[in-house]
């Protein structure tokens, strides 16, 4: 969802700013944050253009209400964040602005949880009462499996020897110690 990426960037961006802000002049940095309002007013639109579309597709109200209820709060918070980015301001205020953007973006993003399932403890198969939906926004980035999903990684092979090489004397040693050891254990 590019509308996520977006916004975590214009987060990080407000972040470099307001830690640039005591090294520019007012007029720079006003420029600075006039130029970050006027990104968070672009994602404002695109995400009034998703929420349009959506509202589009048949059945919308049916199957798509809480997206379209959690893209008109993204819309209303990014509105704030653009206002707070005007003023001129790239303090703690913008920065939580954003933050709960991004929330609410994944929030929609999220997959709804199925009910019930396995598991044991004292409820089994009656499934979790708990709340596991945790921002830890954090950890996202560009490049980071929103769904939670492992990657395969592909494993590459080392050339070479696969560790230090030790006298054949030091061998000896080591295996003299270890069966003493071993030796020791059994007693």
């Amino acid at each position: 969802m590019k509308l996520l990426e977006g916004e975590i960037d214009l987060r990080d961006e407000t972040r470099v700013a307001e830690q640039n802000r005591a090294g520019l002049e007012q007029e720079p940095f006003k420029a600075r944050a006039t130029a970050l309002a006027d990104r968070q007013a672009e994602l404002r639109d695109r995400a009034e253009e998703v929420t349009q579309s959506i509202r589009e597709l048949p059945d919308a109200e049916d199957n798509f209400s809480r997206e379209i209820e959690l893209l008109s709060s993204v819309s209303a918070v990014m509105t704030s964040a653009e206002e707070i980015l005007a003023s001129p301001d790239t303090g703690a205020p913008a920065i939580a602005a954003e933050t709960e953007a991004i929330e609410l973006l994944l929030q929609a993003r999220r997959q709804k949880k199925p009910q019930g399932g396995g598991g044991g403890g004292s409820n089994p198969g009656g499934g979790s009462t708990g709340d596991t939906e945790v921002a830890a926004l954090a950890l996202v980035g560009a490049g980071l499996d929103l769904e939670g999903q492992p990657e395969e990684t592909a494993t590459r092979q080392s050339t070479g020897v696969a560790g230090p090489v030790y006298p054949e004397e030091f061998k000896r040693g080591l295996d003299e110690y270890f069966q003493k050891f071993e030796q020791n254990r059994e007693d």
